[in-house]
């Protein structure tokens, strides 16, 4: 399904339907200029994703050659997956090479084996790190073996008959950008800000204080002048300001309710509070969770608990291999 979402320059959003995925569908979006094209993102690497996309673009007239170039927004596989259709027939790539590097990284394993270690530390149980193989995430990925045009915060790029920011916004991903066209006001926000949902912020083993560089990354462009939003996901805005406050505040009862936990249940794992945490899963209970939402609500707990532990609000304490979590107690 396309829909036309701006004029002058046109802008159109292609709907690419994720499968058994709670975020339901990506936003591919397609800058159509007269003598070149841009995609932005392109789903996972299934086939139900390629031929969504794949419809979108032929009925847009726009073939896959070297006067269309292809714009990856970070590394997450929704969004990536399906980069080696552009790559193939010539397309320009473009991406943060910090993210493009972690794809690389991950093509043997390592990385996910990495995160999969540092979540046994934390306590999650070996049965359940086994259920993550059938993360979509690592399922649906690209073949990274592609040739890319690394881009970096500040750079200004001329593509589809248009001039392009591109702005570095680390939090959800190490490399995750956004891209902004002055003129026109319109802004393409990736999964750094949603509208219906709140972006995941999850830890990186190569980017320390995830949150605290998401919660910069929010104020980095909050000031920016807004016409219309385009996310990744769901349905977009004609502002940024009130939505990035919102996500703060998200962030603010996050916090505050991992110190109230950490309170209750002292000396707890990261494991351990997870479960006791207000999460958006339609009443389930934490033992109905699905495999991959267990590790996205882990992640998220974790990050925020990183900031607390380094801004003193939680301290660290490692036994027989297992993290524990209690709040910093001050002298009255």
């Amino acid at each position: 399904m396309i829909q036309q979402v701006h004029s002058h320059p046109d802008i159109y959003r292609i709907r690419v339907d994720l499968p058994d995925n709670p975020l339901q569908y990506l936003n591919s979006y397609v800058i159509k200029g007269v003598s070149g094209n841009l995609v932005i993102d392109t789903g996972f690497n299934r086939p139900e994703c390629k031929r969504a996309l794949c419809q979108g673009l032929q009925e847009l007239d726009i073939r896959l050659q070297s006067d269309t170039s292809l714009f990856i927004t970070h590394l997450h596989a929704d969004h990536s997956g399906l980069v080696g259709l552009f790559a193939a027939t010539g397309c320009p790539v473009y991406m943060h090479p910090v993210d493009y590097q972690y794809l690389v990284d991950s093509e043997d394993g390592s990385t996910w084996k990495a995160a999969e270690d540092n979540f046994m530390r934390e306590g999650m149980p070996p049965a359940e790190i086994k259920t993550q193989f059938s993360n979509q995430a690592r399922t649906f990925s690209p073949d990274p073996h592609f040739p890319v045009n690394p881009v970096h915060d500040g750079d200004c790029l001329h593509l589809a008959g248009c001039d392009l920011q591109v702005i570095h916004t680390p939090g959800h991903t190490p490399g995750l950008c956004c891209l902004y066209l002055p003129k026109e006001e319109v802004f393409f926000t990736s999964d750094h800000i949603l509208f219906n949902i709140t972006p995941n912020i999850q830890v990186w083993y190569h980017m320390k204080q995830a949150l605290q560089r998401y919660l910069e990354s929010l104020q980095k462009v909050r000031e920016l002048p807004v016409r219309l939003a385009l996310p990744g996901h769901r349905e977009g805005d004609t502002s940024i300001a009130g939505r990035i406050d919102e996500i703060v505040a998200h962030h603010d009862r996050r916090l505050a309710e991992i110190c109230h936990l950490a309170g209750l249940y002292p000396h707890s794992t990261a494991y351990d509070i997870a479960p006791h945490m207000t999460w958006s899963m339609r009443g389930k209970q934490w033992k109905d969770f699905p495999p991959t939402q267990k590790w996205f609500a882990l992640g998220e707990t974790l990050a925020h608990i990183e900031y607390l532990v380094d801004h003193g609000v939680l301290c660290c304490r490692e036994e027989q291999g297992c993290r524990h979590y209690d709040l910093v107690r001050t002298e009255t």
